[in-house]
């Protein structure tokens, strides 16, 4: 244990000799280093010992390196005396009473809340399941497993092939706007989308700056043709912001550019068993950190007076006062405190 977390342990309300069961809020801690009795002192001060019990273990929980370093008596003595310091430190800060100390009861408190939220999920919850994988893998498939998309913005001018008159006007406007969409600069999506939503006439994507999202080629030819499927494919090897030439189709022209290109995906369940089942571990244990809250604020009876917190007023101009202790604590995230990742 670490000293800072030994230390946080101080601010449990030592209430030793005390028979009544202590309030809420409060605690009764055994803060002795060794509790149990019986062992063989190697070390001892005021009522406490290390036993070599205890040293045994001790020595027997290092790395073989690290014992290397105790074989003589000098280095075992310097480590028991080392405890046993550490401790007197502990005894000399409860004396003091620092046990009371603002800043050791806010430690206590955020070390108590890690090991409780640890007991609750880490230790607690089932691990994920096969069949849990294999269902959430089912319901996402489209993340894992998808065709080749891009994403276009269009400026289109309605003209049936079979009105020629209509064709040949819209094809010299279209020759037009090209001719400005080439002379903005390339990645410049927000200029091509003002040009689109000032001349485009389809009117699914003029109000989206002629954004049509992404699509597959597939749904490209269904939806707008298999000529602009075509003309979107030559765009991807030139990447985003290049733009077409006039692309003629059965309704009309379109003049298109890239604005996104997205691989073809198929990924099988083993490719993302470790992610999905990261992803379902944070699920699983926002649910059960939330019921649990839940049930405690039930158990505890836990109201909030709306008028009252109404009344509270919020000085914005109010100079800032200087802090009056630590700040209080919040209700921590529940998700692993240690991100695994595959090997």
């Amino acid at each position: 244990m670490s000293p800072a977390l030994r230390l946080s342990t101080l601010a449990v309300l030592a209430l030793v000799g005390c028979e009544r069961s202590p309030a809420p809020g409060q605690a009764r801690v055994d803060l002795r280093h060794t509790r149990a009795p019986g062992g063989t002192p190697v070390v001892s001060w005021s009522g406490d010992q290390v036993t070599a019990e205890e040293l045994r273990q001790r020595l027997e929980e290092m790395s073989p390196a690290q014992r290397e370093r105790y074989q003589t008596l000098e280095r075992k003595r310097e480590y028991v005396e080392g405890l046993a310091r550490y401790e007197l430190l502990v005894q000399e800060a409860l004396a003091r009473g620092l046990q009371d100390d603002p800043e050791v009861v806010a430690a206590t408190k955020r070390a108590l809340v890690s090991r409780l939220m640890r007991a609750r999920l880490d230790d607690a919850l089932p691990p994920v399941s096969e069949a849990q994988l294999a269902d959430a893998y089912a319901r996402h498939r489209e993340d894992y497993v998808r065709p080749e998309q891009v994403r276009l913005s269009h400026l289109f001018l309605a003209a049936p092939r079979s009105d020629a008159a209509r064709v040949a006007r819209a094809h010299e406007t279209a020759g037009k706007l090209l001719a400005e969409a080439r002379a903005l600069p390339p990645t410049d999506f927000a200029a091509f989308g003002r040009l689109a939503r000032a001349h485009s006439e389809e009117p699914r994507t003029q109000p989206l700056d002629g954004d049509l999202r992404y699509r597959s080629f597939e749904e490209l030819a269904r939806d707008f043709g298999p000529e602009v499927a075509e003309a979107a494919r030559a765009l991807v090897p030139t990447g985003p912001g290049t733009l077409s030439g006039v692309v003629r189709t059965d309704t009309g022209l379109h003049v298109l550019q890239l604005t996104g290109h997205q691989p073809a995906l198929n990924q099988t369940l083993e490719d993302v068993r470790v992610a999905l089942s990261g992803r379902l571990a944070q699920e699983q244990r926002a649910r059960a950190w939330t019921e649990w809250i839940s049930e405690l604020e039930h158990r505890a009876a836990l109201t909030v007076d709306a008028a009252a917190l109404a009344r509270v007023h919020v000085d914005l101009n109010a100079p800032v006062r200087p802090a009056s202790g630590p700040a209080p604590g919040s209700l921590p995230a529940p998700f692993p405190s240690v991100q695994v990742t595959p090997p």
